[in-house]
């Protein structure tokens, strides 16, 4: 029981990071799309940053991680803005 205790709290802690991350992440695109920048161009920018930042951070190995989870996140539907979970 204490043990699920944790990892419900773990997961929600996890949670609320994501969500933060997120708001921070939303910012700052929102602030560049005002300054002029195109949205395929700070995509791929925010993507080359976040890859290597992660590699520096903790190797290659979560980097390929990623990036290979990446098709079927998209075929899933989760890159989609305005999905509805059913």
């Amino acid at each position: 029981m204490l043990q699920e205790n944790s990892d419900n709290l773990d997961a929600l802690i996890r949670e609320e990071k994501h969500r933060v991350a997120l708001e921070f992440f939303q910012d700052a695109w929102n602030s560049a799309i005002q300054e002029g920048i195109e949205p395929a161009i700070l995509a791929d920018s925010a993507i080359v940053n976040a890859l290597t930042n992660l590699s520096s951070a903790e190797g290659e190995q979560p980097v390929e991680t990623l990036i290979a989870e990446l098709p079927s996140r998209n075929e899933s539907g989760h890159f989609i803005a305005d999905r509805s979970l059913q």
